[in-house]
């Protein structure tokens, strides 16, 4: 029972490869993002293709991925998620992991205990400063406010920023004007720029090194953002974390396959499946590779802000409320229609395709980052 994932490496690894350059043309390194399940293609593959590129840091998602981190990559790795001290599970497995490898590992700080983080033995640093994304970060006059980070290296800024890019009206000066060509300045870049020339002070004061890590941010951004930086006289390296743009940015590259495993021939109408569904007018029920356990048909929250979103959603609706549920699986560019909700590893569908054969692959469109595949082919 495989449900797989296929890569055509050429052209993923080229996609790879093009928005690292496209970030170097701009002036910043890249930190690929390893988290989760790996963009569906599991994290050590992923770390595998970050040694590839040449990267020397790569980024993940809790100190719970840390000790495979470890293991597969060879670098720096950046915990994006903040140490919190009131999470006693969490500081029990960062105490494992630094006690041997402080040297390799960036601890994310979001609030101004630094007792906390140096007890235990955090030795570099990321300042998470507080976004508009409102999820972690230090409040500006926190940040002010700390006096010491004694023994502790501050490696730089660290700023996550919201994906909707939302315009701002600002009183912004010449420089910053000139830098973004007269153009309205987004929120995101407006407080990224606030929270600069914050660090700006603080490295004055501190002594700290002269580094941004961000996200959710164009080369183009960068480039005026670099732009704003050089016009105040201000030397700040810029580095973008970059996830799903990077592993999922070339969607012609992916495809998700499951392989039909057994077909029923329906001589007469009949019922089927753990519900007992009416088979009607349908003469043939597929048996593919790829249930809830991969994450067929099990999708995130989406905000159904917008008209289309909200009659997408109503259609879908009345059609489950008829029994008639289309599958994310394909054949001919066909989407198959479930029998019933997907088992935990395989689904049942219904066709009138007399040439669909045990042992095809129905292509599948699944969500990369809720999908787990039990082969990702290609990448060898």
């Amino acid at each position: 029972m495989t449900f797989s994932l296929n890569v055509d490496a050429t052209r993923f690894r080229g996609h790879l490869v093009s928005v690292m350059n496209t970030y170097a043309s701009a002036g910043a390194n890249l930190v690929p993002v390893i988290k989760g399940n790996g963009y569906g293609f599991g994290r050590g593959v992923l770390a595998d293709e970050a040694s590839r590129l040449g990267c020397n840091r790569v980024a993940i998602g809790t100190v719970w991925e840390l000790g495979q981190a470890l293991a597969d990559f060879p670098g720096e790795i950046l915990i994006l998620e903040p140490f919190n001290s009131v999470d006693k599970a969490s500081v029990s497995q960062w105490r494992t992991h630094l006690e041997h490898n402080s040297e390799r590992i960036i601890v994310t700080v979001s609030n101004t205990d630094l007792a906390a983080v140096r007890s235990a033995g955090a030795k570099n640093i990321y300042l998470e400063g507080k976004t508009s994304l409102s999820r972690f970060g230090i409040l500006p006059y926190d940040l002010q406010s700390i006096e010491n980070f004694n023994d502790l290296k501050v490696m730089g800024l660290s700023l996550h920023l919201p994906i909707v890019q939302l315009s701002s009206k600002v009183d912004a000066t010449t420089e910053i004007s000139s830098a973004f060509d007269g153009a309205s300045l987004s929120q995101s870049m407006t407080e990224t720029w606030n929270w600069i020339v914050l660090y700006q002070e603080l490295v004055t004061k501190h002594a700290l090194t002269k580094h941004l890590s961000l996200s959710h941010v164009t080369a183009d951004q960068v480039r005026s953002l670099k732009k704003m930086v050089q016009s105040y006289n201000f030397d700040l390296e810029v580095e973008v974390r970059a996830g799903t743009k990077l592993w999922l940015g070339e969607p012609s590259s992916l495809q998700a396959t499951g392989t039909v495993l057994q077909i029923h021939e329906l001589t007469h109408r009949q019922t089927v499946g753990y519900q007992q569904t009416d088979s009607g007018s349908n003469k043939r029920l597929i048996v593919v590779s790829g249930g809830t356990a991969h994450g067929v048909a099990m999708a995130a929250p989406s905000n159904a802000g917008s008209l289309r979103k909200k009659g997408v959603a109503i259609a879908e609706g009345f059609s489950q409320a008829i029994g008639k549920v289309r599958s994310p699986f394909s054949f001919k560019g066909k989407n198959l229609d479930f029998v019933e909700p997907p088992h935990m590893q395989v689904s049942m569908l219904w066709s009138n395709d007399m040439t669909i054969a045990v042992g095809d692959n129905l292509n599948c469109n699944v969500r990369n980052t809720t999908t787990n595949f039990d082969s990702v082919v290609g990448l060898n």
